[in-house]
């Protein structure tokens, strides 16, 4: 047994590894143009994809029943087109897209634990949670700060964080009109496949995930935490083949950022099931639904680190295994820092 003042030397450096003190805040602007153009920003990149092209893919097919054929040919060909068409990774994008965070309470803020920090590079897999229903932790917070290719301006100084970062979204996604050209231009172009994720395992390329997919959408209560996480190891099968470090990322606000109907809870996951996709109704602003609501702080935290063993061929426990462990650091990273985002009173829901 070590003597018991090593022990206390022992206790206070792992609880000094879980400190926040890195952090990194794309402040909001007093500016009434800023603020103006945030909006317009927001609503075009989310509007455009959550709305417009879905709206389009419908619209294509029904258009040979109520236009002239030319018309319908013509749209039909536009919307074709726009399912293949891929643009390239765009920074001045990135930059633009990341001026939506004046639309929040205090702009967006990325944090990460000491103990996380040596951490980013290759080799890791940043796991998100909650996704919320349009993911704003996940993109304001992650990935596109560094494709910015403005580090000293989007990230902590002592963070290195390679602009070859990934972001793994769902493959239903790439099959959307606007919503396709939009992912490519932020540099969010690896389907969320098994095929997908390989390749970027293969590449030891650092990328984003959110674990809880289009079903956290289905499940989401507003006010509420509540992740779907219990039946979903995939992720720590595939990690466990390649070795991957897994680094636990929450994003607390990202819950109230807007309210949703609950109602339609059973239909969507049936759409997902079925059909992968979900059709939330939501609201932020009364006034202008796909904006979030302004009296929300966005804190996303890099809050723990999993160090996986490399198991080219990972039995079921092993699986269960290091998922238990991923479980429990989630919960712990949300129990730990949810005081001092301002939800002590919640608890986290796995589901």
């Amino acid at each position: 047994l070590q003597p018991p003042h090593l022990c206390s030397v022992y206790l206070v450096a792992a609880m000094a590894g879980k400190e926040l003190r890195v952090h990194n805040t794309i402040a909001p602007s007093d500016s009434v143009f800023d603020y103006v153009l945030a909006a317009a920003v927001h609503v075009a990149i989310w509007g455009g994809g959550m709305v417009v092209g879905p709206l389009l893919l419908l619209a294509a097919p029904l258009s040979f029943l109520v236009l002239p054929l030319r018309h319908a040919l013509r749209l039909a060909a536009l919307v074709g087109l726009l399912m293949t068409l891929r643009l390239p990774e765009s920074p001045l994008v990135n930059r633009l897209f990341l001026r939506t965070a004046s639309l929040l309470k205090n702009g967006s803020t990325i944090w990460f634990a000491d103990d996380v920090v040596p951490h980013i590079g290759e080799g890791v897999m940043v796991c998100f949670h909650p996704h919320g229903i349009i993911p704003l932790g996940f993109t304001l917070n992650g990935a596109i700060r560094a494709k910015t290719r403005q580090p000293k301006k989007y990230l902590p100084l002592e963070v290195c964080m390679d602009s070859r970062v990934s972001g793994v979204q769902a493959p239903v996604l790439f099959r959307i009109p606007i919503l396709r050209q939009i992912l490519h231009l932020l540099g969010c172009t690896m389907p969320a496949t098994k095929a997908g994720m390989f390749t970027l395992f293969s590449q030891k390329m650092p990328f984003g995930i959110i674990i809880g997919g289009s079903e956290e959408v289905a499940i989401q209560i507003s006010g509420r935490e509540r992740l779907f996480l219990k039946h979903r190891a995939g992720f720590m099968k595939y990690a466990l083949q390649f070795g991957y470090n897994i680094i636990v990322a929450y994003n607390f606000g990202e819950s109230d950022l807007y309210k949703n109907v609950v109602s339609l809870r059973h239909i969507n996951m049936w759409l997902v099931k079925n059909f992968g996709f979900v059709l939330p109704v939501f609201y932020g602003k009364w006034w202008c639904p796909l904006l979030p609501r302004g009296d929300v702080e966005l804190n996303t935290v890099y809050g723990a680190v999993l160090e996986l063993p490399r198991i080219e061929d990972p039995t079921e426990a092993q699986v269960a295994e290091w998922h238990a462990k991923y479980v429990s650091a989630v919960t712990e990273v949300f129990d730990r820092h949810k005081k001092r985002f301002g939800y002590e009173s919640r608890t986290l829901e796995i589901l």
